[in-house]
């Protein structure tokens, strides 16, 4: 059924460890990603969101509260952690602050002005060796990678004109070096300016007639020995007042506030003076500033974890908790967007299942003609990504001559309803997205009933399996090893995993495992007892961090004028003088995302093709489309509406930019397009954050907890 698994199964191949000869670090940094979220509120603990460090444990949270009580939308910050190692490079314990004496250094920069402009994935026309990418995608040609000039393609290195010449794009980094916090000096702010001007005038910014703008990165602060990474405030802007940000991803002259680069510790014995440097690429970890997570209970139904684990190449045995979550988050995925609440929606799928007394044919095997008809029955409804089909609706270019669709098929749309690589190339099957090969295998092991399930699994709902499957997770903490490997997994399942275009946190580097300096299983399961459960386990993941030596060599190398697919391909071999593109430093996992952040989240919404129903949109998971609002809420609370009507409140859902007036932004809505990524620069804190709340109210229909969207124009209220 799926001619991609054999040709993967086929690379797939017993590996030697990059580590494998390498010295195991005896610390280490945990996690080993951060991510921070950025926000208008202030960098203090008490005003902050912290990064999760459990999988699932904010699932069901009724009582959090995303904005500051004047209203302003709350910084996520990410905390990192030292632990002391076995052997084996295994944490073992976080280590004691009163034994020894820690300084924490971090080094961020933001390179999104000095890198190139997102047309699509470069990777895309590039066969690899990962369980992410269908090789059909090359073979069939489904969607060509897009060569991309310079951003800013007016700001010369002279010196590739004339001898000794000026490199003015230099100043294009926001790289503010080193900055150290511990125990005497316990916070600073990341100062960055913008054009970098190296400590004296900046001659690009004097070349416009105006100076280097205060940009700064981000806040670190050290608290009891641990290191509470704080995001910057939104900040983005053009140099020239009068530029609009009339691109989605792509706008010269523009800068803002995200980074990312490493943390590094020192750390000395207080017993013995003993020293012990965290600073190579298997020791120190690596944050990352984001976008702020506009629903962060709701994961995406492809995170970067599976990208991550998809990257490794291995095999899992397979078991229900490898294709359950893939279930769990398409079904919550109706309180973002309409598309997945309405029918056909795979929420309308499950919602009849369960009203037929048939859910529990997604873990029982018996009786088996029942239970395999349910099992193909959901299966059928997803997307193969081998795409071996061109028959699902075209999602129309702005260049289109007419608005019938000519020539574009008549299946119904396949699962998800979301646009994937090829949105640049109209009619390609890869249009839509499809869940990574390696999910695609183990759904259809799941629909040939390979896996195993308790004898006691008794589930009603699919809300009753995922508290079961959230409580495994829980489980896991009790084991003090696997707490820092849980934290990064909870980092990373925050994040969207595939169909990047360019995405809005990390994009399509992360697939491919020359990224890594490690990646590797440590643990194939969550929760062993009479039964496993593994959600394909919990990883080592470092990230090939150049040394400090390579770092001064390769800062600042690009591929010139134009980057390509070829450059890519060229990069992936170990022997190439392009390699350096998968040796990181500061910057170089945000330089690939859209500039200003703004204009890419804001138009990550609905997209328009001729048969409207269900509207598809792009991943709503942390952008949402469709939402609950707050005032449809506090009416379900009033006592003196009418059941029917609180059905209808219940049922109705409003845009989510309509709750901060940015005007509606859908695909190739031209007008409204634009007037929208200019007004999300300014209304990014006013939008919505949708957070779960319990309802309280026995209506038939009505669940007992609802997401809510919170609007940043006023307080948050219980």
């Amino acid at each position: 059924m799926y001619n991609a698994i054999g040709f993967l199964l086929t690379l797939r191949k017993l590996k030697t460890n990059k580590m494998s000869t390498r010295k195991l670090p005896k610390f280490r940094i945990y996690p080993s990603i951060g991510i921070a979220r950025l926000g208008n509120g202030p960098a203090t603990k008490d005003q902050v969101i912290f990064s999760p460090e459990i999988p699932w444990a904010n699932l069901f949270d009724t009582d959090q509260h995303y904005l500051t009580e004047e209203g302003a939308l709350k910084k996520q910050a990410q905390r990192f952690y030292i632990y002391e190692c076995d052997d084996n490079g295994v944490p073992v314990k976080q280590i004691d602050a009163g034994d020894y004496d820690i300084e924490w250094t971090v080094e961020v920069a933001n390179k999104k002005p000095f890198w190139y402009d997102f047309n699509n994935s470069l990777d895309l026309s590039v066969l690899s060796e990962n369980q992410n990418l269908s090789p059909n995608f090359v073979k069939n040609k489904l969607a060509p990678g897009i060569g991309a000039k310079r951003r800013n393609p007016n700001v010369l290195n002279q010196s590739m004109r004339v001898e000794g010449g000026y490199d003015y794009r230099k100043e294009l980094v926001n790289h503010p070096g080193k900055t150290k916090v511990n125990a005497t000096d316990q916070r600073e702010v990341i100062r960055g300016k913008f054009p970098s001007d190296n400590g004296g005038i900046s001659k690009l910014a004097a070349s416009m007639n105006t100076s280097s703008k205060s940009v700064d990165l981000g806040t670190i602060e050290y608290d009891a020995g641990t290191l509470i990474f704080y995001g910057a405030d939104g900040i983005s802007a053009s140099l020239n007042p009068s530029d609009l940000n009339n691109d989605f991803a792509d706008n010269s002259n523009w800068y803002d506030d995200i980074c990312d680069g490493r943390v590094t510790a020192s750390i000395v014995s207080k017993k013995n003076g003993d020293t012990y440097h965290l600073d190579d690429a298997l020791s120190s970890a690596w944050i990352a500033t984001a976008p702020p997570d506009y629903a962060p209970q709701i994961q995406p139904i492809s995170t970067m974890f599976d990208l991550i684990a998809g990257a490794a190449n291995e095999s899992y045995t397979p078991e229900l908790s490898l294709v359950f979550p893939i279930f769990y988050r398409l079904y919550r995925m109706q309180w973002v967007n309409l598309g997945d609440f309405l029918s056909p929606s795979f929420k309308e799928t499950i919602d009849k299942l369960m009203a037929d007394g048939k859910f529990k044919y997604l873990y029982k095997k018996e009786p088996k003609k029942e239970a395999d008809a349910v099992r193909k029955q959901i299966f059928d409804l997803f997307r193969d990504p081998s795409y071996h089909y061109n028959n699902e609706p075209i999602i129309p270019s702005k260049d289109k001559t007419d608005v019938v669709n000519r020539g574009s098929g008549t299946d119904e749309l396949k699962l998800p309803y979301y646009p994937g690589d090829a949105i640049d190339y109209p009619g390609s099957p890869a249009q839509w997205f499809a869940i990574p090969p390696m999910l695609y295998e183990q759904l259809e092991n799941w629909k040939d009933g390979k896996f195993e399930t308790p004898p006691d699994f008794d589930f009603q709902t699919i809300d009753e399996m995922g508290s079961f499957y959230q409580n495994q997770f829980l489980e896991a903490t009790k084991d003090e090893s696997k707490k820092p490997l849980l934290m990064t997994r909870a980092v990373l399942e925050t994040l969207y995993g595939g169909g990047f275009h360019p995405g809005v946190e990390l994009t399509w580097p992360m697939r491919h495992n020359l990224i890594y300096a490690e990646n590797s299983m440590t643990y194939q399961w969550i929760t062993e007892g009479a039964f496993k459960y593994g959600f394909y386990g919990l990883r080592e993941v470092r990230l090939n961090a150049a040394t400090s030596k390579e770092q001064n060599d390769i800062f600042y190398n690009d591929f010139g004028f134009q980057m390509n697919s070829e450059d890519i391909r060229e990069s992936m071999n170990p022997k190439s003088e392009k390699n350096w593109l998968w040796k990181l430093t500061p910057g170089d996992l945000t330089k690939w995302m859209g500039i200003p952040w703004q204009s890419d989240a804001g138009s990550c919404q609905a997209v328009f093709v001729e048969k409207q129903y269900p509207i598809p949109s792009w991943w709503a998971a942390n952008l949402p489309v469709h939402v609950f609002p707050q005032e449809s809420y506090q009416k379900l609370l009033d006592p003196n509406i009418l059941e029917d009507t609180k059905r209808n409140i219940y049922a109705n859902r409003l845009a989510w930019l309509h709750t901060a007036d940015t005007g509606f932004i859908g695909y190739h809505a031209e007008g409204g397009y634009l007037n929208g990524l200019i007004n999300m620069v300014y209304q990014w804190d006013k939008i919505g954050i949708v957070t779960g709340r319990k309802l309280d109210i026995d209506i038939e229909g009505l669940p007992k907890t609802v997401y809510v969207s919170y609007s940043g124009k006023e307080a948050d209220k219980k």
